[in-house]
């Protein structure tokens, strides 16, 4: 019996090809008949225990099902006719049987209900016969009889309450519902009032399945719906209805940790008409796993005080509700202080360190500043060079550039700020640089027609005077050395250290998370949720041990805010959506690397995706031994605010490819990079020395700087151009790429990625490994690129890892126009020199396949990622509008989202629909089409798309920040 149960356990991955499957059960099949034919003279039921016949057939049918193969799956359970088996088996064939009626015709739907109708259930367990009545509520569905389906999910609900997979079910057909009376009420606009009402009830109803569906099972299947029921509560309009209600009721019971990758999502709720029911979970997130949620509320809190701030001492815009993100936000960390007062006091210790100490000089700022500015003004000059009406255009130009100067001027040099209150650095800053820039930008003048003018008088002069500021500012930045002693810098840093907690079961939960809930979610159910699998007594041991040394830490004071391992600081980024295993379960604090001390030396970097900004790298030592660095980067909050985001779709993503077989296959994964907020305007981001862009290796490989390859770009287009009196848009188009072949044949080298990769991985089997997991990476990224319309992929945003080949994610910001995705001429990224690395094989046999693959992986969970799109464009798109416009309090920025949410619905249309053109094209008639002249590929649309992007006309007309030639 022993051995039959461990060969339940040595089977092989559920992705392999069915013919492993095949092999292996083949194997002990023979195995099954020697033993039944050695004991054919014992009796029925004593040698159905003597083999595994009948689960060895239903697992081969359950796999062959999962890879499509729907006629191997019948095949293998036509062999269990005249086997004997216990209950649990009969159920599980039976099951197996009907799944294979499902995404039929309506004959085959009515076939399977009849199955299902057909059956006695007396035999059978409560569990047994709630998937029977959902697979029968399924049935209905699908043949569009609502009514039936719904009583069908409530009999299965009934007879076993806590059966998620019913829960979840029936939280679908209320969603529908929903869908098909909102209809109605669109269709009827004199009872749309009572329809709208009722279509809320649905949602209602769908929310609390949902959200009971996980506080009966935390599955990963279940929590799929947390973003759906986020998502719906904007049908609640502006006031405080029956789905908030809901959320308020039923959220708070959900065990905290299933709320982690949605934190920015909760957050940013606190500024709507949910906050109050919101407040509720965040605040039990804050008892469980205060580090999970502390530095992005620390944030979000300093982000709206200072909103409130800046809005003055108007009376009209101080009221009680346009304040609630304040309160709530300020509330939420008090309890943070009262629950977890140790904890606290490190964290702000490290934090208030980092902000002061370690943002980047004055001059480092300017220069980012000033290269920005640069850069848009560059490019002005050869829009504007190429226009016949100069004049009028110019003036709007450099007014909108003169009102940007005196903004910098003001940041940089503010005369009405009384030198006491400024440090020594900022006064000697001052002194040095104020008198010249307002001398070279600020200074009026009168022009040779007696017109008024402040600084440069036309955008040729403006671009030289800013390129002479940037020289002389990057100079002054050279000179700081590459590394410093943390002591230096900061001494309490530096001081810092800690010991590691022991590592029990439970030894840094916080009290309130040790007692209530410890019990039974310390060990998750494990296995298929309809096979009752009997737990060792090893474990059964360990879990008994487990809670009495945590109940006894307790007692003693050990637990929780009074000591122990929930005051030890952990290393940042180690809890979803920036953390992600191939086990999505409860976080276990116990596990996760703490914080030992810093390293003592102090590194000073260039930015990876802002090559003028110098930033410090601090490295952390965690408890397993291992160095984290991050960089300490100055950033506006809608940035920050992307990288969450961006980490939250990474993580969904991932999630996606594990589930999938062809990804599995392909072994194509994703990782989330890990972005902290620290302030508002400062954040510490994930950093390895084996981080390189393409932009880094262009440069060590052949040394100029790209910025002087825009700069002979643009000047010799204009040169050219300014000899064409009159050229027309198709005399520029030749032009530019006349200029970007000369650069591709003369200046750079069609293979420095390669000759770059082959220094430094000497071996050639890992550089092929490398190559081969570096293209299935770049599938990855690029379909996100052209799904989201991402902002240009320049050379310093294409980061990738030199020793796993794994893509890192920079500036993942969507292009908008007026609200909505903008499409790009290019849509991914794959120039020449990536082209060269990859190879034609590695093209053909990895990225196209591995793009499709990952397409379809999406596609086939267009249900699921829909809400998830939705929460997620719809954030951005707020914080976008947001960063262009003053700050707004909560009102204002409920009455934005509502005029948007026309637009958040089609950019995430528009999003589904380029996911959906990618995946593998459905081949209705494999035989006809084999046999026709001229068959379409099924990965088609792919092979389209690396056209465009690898076309050379395509290219040349991109912005020369694109550097198009790399």
């Amino acid at each position: 019996a022993s051995e039959l149960s461990s060969w339940r356990h040595r089977v092989p991955n559920s992705f392999e090809p069915i013919s492993v499957w095949e092999d292996l059960f083949l194997w002990r099949q023979q195995i099954f008949d020697a033993v039944t034919s050695n004991f054919s003279w014992s009796e029925p039921g004593t040698l159905a225990t003597l083999h595994d016949r009948p689960w060895t057939c239903i697992s081969l049918c359950r796999t062959a099902r999962k890879h499509g193969l729907k006629e191997v799956s019948m095949l293998s359970l036509s062999n269990l006719t005249e086997c004997a088996m216990d209950v649990q088996d009969a159920f599980l064939k039976l099951r197996e049987q009907v799944f294979t009626y499902r995404n039929a015709t309506a004959s085959h739907l009515k076939g399977g209900l009849n199955v299902v109708n057909s059956t006695n259930l007396s035999f059978f367990d409560a569990r047994q016969k709630a998937e029977l009545f959902r697979l029968k509520g399924f049935f209905l569905d699908a043949l569009n009889d609502k009514t039936s389906s719904n009583q069908a999910y409530c009999n299965s609900v009934q007879i076993c309450p806590t059966y998620s997979k019913a829960w979840v079910d029936w939280g679908n057909l209320c969603a529908s519902l929903f869908v098909i009376t909102r209809k109605k009420a669109d269709n009827q606009p004199d009872a749309k009032l009572e329809s709208t009402k009722k279509s809320n009830q649905y949602l209602a109803q769908a929310m609390g399945c949902f959200l009971e569906a996980v506080r009966c099972d935390a599955s990963e299947h279940s929590r799929d719906r947390i973003p759906h029921c986020l998502s719906m509560i904007s049908n609640d309009g502006a006031q405080y209805g029956i789905l908030c209600q809901t959320l308020e009721a039923r959220g708070v019971l959900l065990p905290a940790w299933v709320w982690l990758p949605w934190i920015p999502q909760l957050l940013t709720s606190l500024c709507r008409i949910e906050a109050r029911a919101v407040k509720s979970i965040i605040g039990e997130v804050v008892k469980d796993h205060p580090q999970a949620v502390y530095y992005s509320l620390r944030a979000f809190f300093l982000e709206r005080r200072d909103v409130d701030r800046s809005r003055g001492q108007d009376a009209d815009s101080k009221d009680e509700e346009s304040l609630l993100s304040v309160k709530y936000a300020e509330l939420l960390m008090s309890n943070l202080r009262k629950l977890h007062p140790i904890l606290w006091s490190k964290l702000e210790v490290i934090l208030e360190d980092l902000i002061i100490r370690f943002r980047p000089s004055y001059e480092a700022e300017l220069l980012a500043t000033i290269t920005a500015l640069l850069q848009k003004a560059s490019s002005r000059v050869e829009l504007k060079s190429s226009k016949e009406e100069k004049n009028k255009e110019e003036h709007s130009l450099l007014e909108s550039y003169h009102t940007t100067l005196k903004r910098i001027g003001m940041k940089f040099f503010n005369k009405e700020k009384p030198d006491g209150s400024k440090s020594r650095k900022a006064v000697l800053f001052h002194a040095k640089y104020a008198s010249m820039f307002e001398c070279d930008f600020l200074r009026q003048q009168t022009g040779p027609n007696g017109a008024v003018y402040s600084g440069p008088a036309s955008i040729p002069e403006l671009v030289e005077r800013l390129k002479r500021w940037k020289l002389m500012i990057e100079y002054q930045v050279s000179r700081v050395p590459s590394s410093c002693k943390l002591q230096e810098a900061s001494p309490s840093l530096a001081w810092y250290s800690c010991e590691p907690p022991d590592l029990w079961a439970g030894a840094c939960e916080s009290k309130s998370f040790t007692i209530s809930k410890s019990l039974n979610e310390y060990f998750p159910a494990r296995g298929n949720e309809l096979c009752q699998v009997s737990q060792s007594s090893a474990l059964v041991a360990a879990k008994t041990s487990s809670h009495a040394v945590m109940m006894a830490a307790n007692s003693e004071g050990l637990g929780g805010h009074a000591g122990g391992g929930a005051g030890v600081v952990e290393i940042p980024g180690q809890y979803a959506p920036t953390s992600s295993g191939m086990l999505d379960i409860r976080p276990f604090p116990e596990l996760h690397a703490k914080l030992i001390r810093f390293e003592p030396t102090l590194e000073v970097v260039t930015n990876s995706t802002k090559q003028e900004q110098i930033v410090r790298r601090i490295s952390m030592l965690g408890s397993n031994g291992r160095q984290y660095k991050f960089l300490l980067q100055l950033a506006i909050p809608y940035w920050t605010r992307t990288d969450e985001r961006s980490a939250q779709l990474h993580y969904i993503m991932g999630k996606v490819l594990r589930k999938d077989i062809r990804s599995c296959k392909r072994c194509v994964t994703v990782k989330p990079k890990v972005v902290i907020p620290v302030a508002q305007r400062m954040r510490m981001s994930s950093n390895e020395t084996s981080h390189q862009s393409l932009e880094n290796v262009f440069h060590k490989i052949q040394g100029p700087s790209s910025n002087q390859l825009i700069s002979h770009f643009q000047e010799t287009v204009n040169d050219r151009l300014r000899e064409m009196k009159g050229a027309d848009d198709a005399t520029k188009a030749k032009v530019k790429l006349e200029v970007y072949q000369e650069i591709c044949n003369e200046v750079v080298l069609p293979n420095f990625f390669t000759r770059y990769m082959t220094e430094m991985i000497k071996d050639a089997d890992h550089l092929f490994q490398f190559r081969k997991v570096f293209t299935s990476q770049l599938a990855a990224n690029s379909l996100l690129q052209h799904a989201f319309a991402l902002v240009e992929r320049t050379p310093v945003r294409f980061v990738f890892c030199t020793k796993t080949g794994q893509m890192i994610s920079q500036d993942f910001r969507f292009q908008y126009n007026q609200g909505l995705l903008d499409k790009h001429k290019v849509p991914f990224r794959l120039t020449r020199n990536i082209e060269e690395l990859i190879g034609p094989f590695l093209l053909q046999g990895v990225f196209i396949p591995s793009f499709v693959s990952i397409s379809s992986a999406m596609n086939d969970k267009r249900s699921i990622f829909e809400p998830m799109l939705h929460i997620l464009l719809r954030d951005d798109i707020i914080s976008w509008y947001t960063s262009k416009s003053n700050p707004r309090n909560d009102h204002k920025s409920r009455e934005l989202e509502v005029q948007l949410s026309d637009r958040i619905w089609k950019n995430v249309g528009y999003v589904q629909e380029r996911v959906e053109e990618c995946s593998a094209r459905l081949v209705e008639d494999a035989s006809k089409e084999a046999i026709s002249e001229n068959p379409d590929p099924v990965d088609s649309k792919v092979r389209q798309l690396i056209s465009v992007a690898t076309n050379s006309d395509n290219l040349s007309l991109m912005s020369a920040t694109f550097q198009a030639w790399l």
